[in-house]
Parts: C-alpha cells; sequence; structure tokens
C-alpha cells in the first residue's frame, strides 16, 4: 500500500489516498483481448528498417521512437486508417493501440507532421519496397 499525500488549501487540510491498481497494465491487455497487433509485429524484425530513418548527425532534438511510428504506418490500413491525422487521433485515444504500437505510455504522441516527415523518408529511402521483399521472402520460406 502507498502512502497518502496530503494538500494543503488555506486552513484545510484535504488528505488524497493513493491506491494501488487493481490490474497491471500488462493484466489488463489480457483481459481486454479484442484484436491483437502481436502475431503481425512478430513476423519481421523492424529494428533494421527504423535504424534506416534515423539520421546520422547528434546534432539537435532527439528523435521520435522511429520503430514505433513506422508500426503504426504498417498497421495503419489493416485499421482503416488512411490519414495522418485520424492515425494520430487513434494513437492518443486508444491506449492500447499506443502501446501495442511501441510508443511510451508517458510521452506525447508524435505530431502529424512528424509522421509525414517519416513517411518522406520511407518512399525516399525506398524502405517499404525492401520491407515487402523480405517479408515475401520471409513468408515464402516459412514451414
Amino acid at each position: 500500500m502507498t502512502k497518502p499525500e496530503k494538500s494543503i488549501k488555506g486552513s484545510e487540510v484535504t488528505l488524497y489516498i493513493l491506491q494501488q491498481n487493481l490490474f497491471s497494465f500488462e493484466q489488463w491487455l489480457e483481459i481486454e483481448s479484442e484484436y491483437r497487433l502481436e502475431p503481425f509485429f512478430s513476423v519481421l524484425d523492424l529494428r533494421p528498417y527504423s535504424q534506416a530513418l534515423c539520421s546520422d548527425t547528434k546534432r539537435g532534438r532527439k528523435p521520435e521512437n522511429r520503430e514505433a511510428i513506422l508500426r503504426a504506418l504498417l498497421v495503419a490500413p489493416f485499421e482503416n486508417i488512411s490519414e495522418f491525422t485520424a492515425l494520430r487521433e487513434r494513437l492518443v485515444s486508444d491506449i492500447r493501440f499506443r502501446y501495442q504500437c511501441g510508443f511510451e505510455l508517458a510521452k506525447r504522441v508524435p505530431s502529424i507532421s512528424t509522421f509525414s516527415r517519416v513517411f518522406g523518408q520511407i518512399m525516399e529511402k525506398e524502405i517499404a519496397q525492401k520491407l515487402f521483399n523480405d517479408w515475401n521472402c520471409q513468408i515464402q520460406f516459412s514451414p
């Protein structure tokens, strides 16, 4: 059990009791067993593709999680999401979807312009074509 917190407003004292969660986040995901994205993401290792999206320079702001953005862009068509605005709204409103795509829950969802910029890099560097080819090879050679 966690310790209670006190909040003092003027002369009155308000006591807030912090309560432990009934379920962990992982247990909650098991209870809510709707559509799962894990089988989709387990087929292919996306790290090499997301690393190709990262800048070589160490200057500037720390980049957003490229692998999570790539995951979100890959599953968007399966979720009937065809616009960056709708994708971002879904990530903001659906904590399970955000978690399954690999975004940190405590951080903000990337902006629409970030999704657009990363999508442009994917097309420019032909990462989508490489990913598609690798995925097809893996499917052809799987038992």
